[in-house]
């Protein structure tokens, strides 16, 4: 699957760099930034549920259709902080407000709410999650679908309840979170659109360097 090609670690690494924290401080140089990974291509197609009732053929689908949702979102929300690093959006939007102070004002209204949604963001991509944070659903969708499997030539009606409860439980959790990290991402988003919008046509103006240098 490919939620296995985004350890927690890695995820870390790449949303790490635009932690707002970092952002207070001078951007570092676009070319000292690491690139994100490139992905993997989802399956071309849907994979045929394994034997046994509607009602289980359609949790088995939900936990896996709600894993890669979760992954293709958090994909989205890594390229956003790396826009926001790459395009050096908060130097840029101090750098402008020091320019003009006619626009200071906006400029550090718009500034506030980028790194907000930035916090609110790296928050929930970071935090600790329900489910597995790199899987999703996928170990219970996968113990269901060999639970059902199984039931198709023996009495196996203890382990599918148990793997159907199971998996019930994580597709529950799963569209939770995905919501909040949807809104949070969305958020995002919006905060960066304002912020491109905000900021003058042209080149930044150069920062001034930190007072004793």
């Amino acid at each position: 699957m490919i939620q296995g090609l985004l350890p927690r670690l890695a995820l870390a690494a790449l949303v790490g760099f635009a932690h707002p924290a970092a952002a207070e401080g001078t951007v570092a140089p676009p070319g000292q930034a690491t690139e994100p990974e490139v992905q993997a291509e989802p399956p071309a197609g849907p994979i045929k549920a394994p034997p046994g009732s509607k009602e289980d053929q359609v949790l088995w689908r939900a936990a896996g259709e709600l894993s890669n949702q979760l992954t293709s979102l958090r994909w989205t929300a890594n390229g956003m902080h790396w826009r926001i690093r790459t395009e050096e959006l908060v130097g840029r939007l101090d750098a402008a407000a020091k320019a003009d102070p006619a626009v200071a004002g906006r400029l550090g209204e718009t500034r506030k709410k980028l790194v907000d949604a930035q916090t609110e963001s790296y928050a929930d991509l970071t935090g600790k999650w329900p489910i597995d944070p790199t899987r999703g659903c996928q170990y219970p969708r996968s113990m269901l679908g060999a639970a059902m499997e199984a039931s198709a030539t023996r009495d196996n009606r203890a382990q599918l309840g148990q793997s159907r409860d199971a998996a019930a439980r994580c597709v529950d959790l799963a569209r939770k979170t995905l919501a909040r990290v949807k809104r949070s991402t969305d958020a995002l988003g919006r905060a960066i659109d304002a912020a491109e919008n905000a900021l003058p046509p042209g080149p930044a103006p150069a920062l001034p360097p930190p007072a004793g240098k």
